[in-house]
C-alpha cells in the first residue's frame, strides 16, 4: 500500500465513527425514559430554617425551646439571602440542610463544612454559645475589631451583634437577645 492509498482510510474511519455517534444518540433519544427534562437548578439554597414534611417527630427536635428574637443577618459571602431566623436554641451549621443531624441552618457555600458549628443558647441566662465542630476553614469572631479563629471543640460565647466568620467568605451579625460584647465587658 502506498501513501495515497492510506490518506483515504482515515477520513473514511472517522466518518464511520461520527455517522456511529449520531445513531447512538437517536438511539438514546429514542429509547423508554430517552429524552428526559433538564433539571432546573435552584438560584437561592434550599434553606428552609425549620424542619418541615414531618421531619419534625424526633423528640430532640420538638422538645428543644425556640428562640424567640434571634436571627442572623448575611453580611457577605451569600447574596441571596439577607437573613436567617435562628430555628432553636441548640441547632447545628453546615452547608446542607440535615434536620436528622441537627444542621438546621445552611449556609451553601465552598469553604462551609457539613457540619460546621453549633449553636447553643439559654433564654433565661440570655447566654450563648458558638462551637467550631472541626470545620476544614474554621469559624472566626470578631473582637477588637479582628478576627480570632476558634479554637474547634471549644465553646465560645457569643453576644448581641457579634459578628462571624464562617469558613473563608460568609459573614453574619447575630441579633440575641441580650448585652452586646462592648456592654458585657464593660467594667
Amino acid at each position: 500500500m502506498d501513501l495515497n492509498q492510506l490518506l483515504w482510510i482515515v477520513p473514511v474511519v472517522l466518518a464511520v465513527v461520527a455517522v456511529l455517534q449520531i445513531l447512538y444518540l437517536l438511539g438514546l433519544s429514542f429509547a423508554p425514559g430517552g429524552r428526559r427534562k433538564p433539571v432546573k437548578q435552584p438560584t437561592t439554597p434550599i434553606m428552609p430554617t425549620t424542619p418541615q414534611g414531618g421531619l419534625n417527630t424526633a423528640p430532640s427536635y420538638s422538645a428543644a425551646p425556640t428562640l424567640t428574637a434571634g436571627k442572623m443577618v448575611l453580611l457577605s459571602g451569600l447574596s441571596t439571602m439577607t437573613e436567617i431566623p435562628l430555628p432553636n436554641n441548640n441547632f447545628g451549621i453546615g452547608r446542607f440542610y440535615h434536620p436528622e443531624n441537627n444542621i438546621l441552618v445552611a449556609l451553601d457555600e465552598k469553604s462551609i463544612s457539613r457540619r460546621h458549628a453549633t449553636f447553643t443558647g439559654d433564654d433565661n441566662l440570655r447566654e450563648y454559645h458558638l462551637t467550631d465542630t472541626s470545620s476544614s476553614y474554621g469559624t472566626s469572631i470578631r473582637k477588637d475589631n479582628q478576627f480570632q479563629l476558634l479554637t474547634p471543640g471549644k465553646r465560645e460565647r457569643v453576644y448581641n451583634e457579634d459578628v462571624v466568620q464562617f469558613g473563608n467568605v460568609v459573614t453574619v451579625r447575630f441579633v440575641l437577645p441580650g448585652d452586646t460584647r462592648a456592654a458585657a465587658t464593660r467594667l
